[in-house]
């Protein structure tokens, strides 16, 4: 018996797993079929008054409808019904649609695992995005450092880390980033780009992480676009800036349409702040909500959020120096710029336009994928507080909100991954060649920048060697307990 033991007991610590999502349902309202704008603003009201996160609608400008989704058939039935009898909308206004059910993989490790044994293909878990950026690092020292920047309200560790080589248990339910740059090229502009600041957009953090690992491939592989990218810019990549809500969502207890991150409001029963109602630019004005149980609810004060805190420091801490910001959400494949709290255009509009279509052109060049641009403001909806305009209230010169594939929901296959990853690389290239050509003394300027703050660039982020020293400690120990577990098991049977 002892073999079937051992391997009973292995098996049970290098294991894949997959958390299911709920199955959800989602259903279209023909705008173009109702022609009344006042039965449109009374349907919307009647699902917000439900007042319950497992139901979600929103009005799309661009396919002229209303999107209701929702993981209880009996939630969706009764809408429906209520439509009919109370507003007398026609039965052929409504088209109801299964959504395909998606899974987020987990693989769990006591050895370090290969590069390839993580599926950048797939929905994966916090812990093993952290746990694959972390062996990118280590694989790659030259041209990959990971950081940590800070904890969570539920005291995930959100700490940046610069090349030090550790045990990846340390980085469970953390806030990672990692920064690629060819430390051979020497000073160069920095891109910021994150994913996941909405629990439910699963498709941001997968295509925030495939572009790690393209860019990385890339480089070595010898693709001339995609070398050019590195060796002329710094890429500084979070895939998923709201771990706490991003693990609720797929969790068994979980909401797979939740929104937030998971801070406990105090004087409610409510949780959860929305993070890009957070930011520190016009905080508090139209788009976002006082009412903690909202699910735009803005928090207490601008960057009340560990999670906005900590990446806006982190932002700050390079202030002067960054080429362009891009922050990927789902859905409805939009190209937005600032302003977002206002539908006025911003100083530089015209800049930002133009550096957008030739984004959305190198999208549309490798699947015919189309997507709109245009400010946040004017084709879209106000939303005060977002993070692409405070980014450019900051002096960032090209800042962006994506909104990812598809167009009616955040319940995406895996199959859609790598093709927008790859959309979007061939996007970027268009995109940083157009500026170049267009607005050259931006990036002479930032070099500049860069070169004159070398020599202190990483003051404000030091590793802390006994916190380290502890989490370590931590990780040895589950180790050692479980090695001694299977011996036990082994000699006893």
């Amino acid at each position: 018996m002892r073999l079937p033991l051992y391997i009973l007991l292995y098996l049970l610590v290098t294991s894949v797993t997959y958390s299911v999502t709920k199955r959800l349902e989602l259903t279209l309202v023909d705008l173009k079929k109702i022609n009344d704008e006042s039965l449109v603003k009374k349907m919307m009201y009647m699902v917000h008054s439900l007042d319950n996160p497992k139901v979600d609608i929103r009005r799309s400008k661009r396919t002229h409808s209303l999107i209701i989704e929702t993981e209880d058939p009996r939630l969706l039935s009764l809408i429906i019904h209520r439509f009919k009898t109370e507003l007398n909308i026609p039965p052929g206004a409504l088209t109801t649609r299964q959504l395909p059910e998606v899974k987020v993989k987990n693989t769990y490790r006591l050895h370090k695992r290969s590069l390839g044994e993580f599926d950048i293909t797939a929905y994966n878990s916090h812990e093993s995005v952290n746990d694959y950026l972390d062996e990118l690092s280590i694989s790659y020292p030259d041209l990959v450092t990971t950081k940590i920047i800070g904890y969570t309200h539920q005291n995930r560790s959100i700490k940046i880390l610069i090349n030090t080589h550790i045990d990846s248990a340390m980085y469970v339910n953390s806030l990672l980033l990692a920064q690629i740059n060819n430390q051979k090229s020497g000073a160069k502009p920095k891109v910021f780009i994150d994913g996941g600041q909405h629990a439910r957009e699963w498709i941001s953090p997968a295509v925030v992480t495939h572009m790690i690992h393209q860019l990385i491939s890339g480089y070595y592989k010898g693709d001339d676009r995609l070398r050019s990218l590195v060796t002329k810019y710094e890429f500084h990549m979070l895939p998923i800036l709201n771990p706490d809500g991003y693990v609720y969502s797929y969790s068994d207890h979980g909401i797979r349409l939740w929104r937030k991150n998971m801070n406990n409001v105090t004087t409610t029963n409510c949780t959860g702040v929305d993070l890009n109602r957070n930011w520190d630019f016009h905080w508090a004005g139209r788009g976002g909500s006082r009412d903690e149980c909202s699910i735009v609810y803005q928090g207490q004060s601008a960057f009340s959020e560990k999670e906005t805190k900590a990446t806006s420091d982190y932002i700050l801490s390079y202030q002067g120096q960054w080429h362009s910001y891009f922050s990927f959400h789902s859905f409805g494949q939009l190209i937005l710029f600032p302003y977002s709290h206002t539908a006025a255009p911003n100083p530089d509009y015209e800049k930002h336009r133009s550096a957008a279509k030739s984004l959305a052109a190198g999208i549309k060049s490798v699947n015919n994928r189309r997507y709109t641009v245009g400010a946040v403001g004017m084709i879209l909806y106000e939303a005060s507080g977002s993070s692409e305009s405070w980014a450019y209230s900051i002096g960032v010169p090209y800042s962006y909100t994506l909104e990812l594939p598809d167009l009616f929901t955040f319940v995406v296959p895996t199959d859609v991954i790598e093709p927008t990853a790859n959309e979007l690389l061939q996007g970027l290239v268009e995109y940083f060649q157009l500026i170049e050509e267009e607005d050259p003394k931006v990036y002479k300027q930032l070099v500049a920048n860069v070169t004159e703050s070398l020599p202190t660039r990483e003051d404000n982020y030091q590793t802390s060697d006994s916190l380290y020293s502890s989490e370590r400690r931590n990780s040895q120990n589950i180790f050692l307990l479980l090695c001694l577990t299977m011996m036990w098991g082994i000699i006893y049977y």
